[in-house]
């Protein structure tokens, strides 16, 4: 869970997507969200978000700013099946949770 404090001040949200394996983990790309439209339109129904990121072949500063913002990306990555629900909340706290 993330609270979201409205009026929405920022209406945008990066995700960071890694690889966790045994030796290195490793970024992979990056998504983003806009907050307003997961409240409204999107609350508690599933879609499809891409996730962009570096070309695999390349290292470096540029490789390292392309995982993180998407908006410079120049590589799709894939996409992951997503279902995003608001609800409103006296005191919001943070919860985060491993997945398999």
């Amino acid at each position: 869970m993330i609270p979201v404090q409205l009026p929405i001040m920022s209406g945008r949200l990066v995700m960071k997507i890694w690889d966790e394996d045994k030796l290195k983990d490793e970024i992979i790309g990056s998504l983003v969200f806009n907050l307003k439209e997961c409240i409204n339109e999107r609350n508690g129904r599933y879609f499809w978000k891409n996730i962009y990121g570096a070309p695999l072949d390349k290292s470096g500063a540029n490789t390292d700013l392309m995982n993180s913002n998407p908006d410079v990306a120049s590589t799709w990555k894939g996409r992951i099946l997503m279902q995003v629900t608001a609800e409103e909340s006296e005191k919001p706290i943070i919860k985060v949770a491993d997945l398999d």
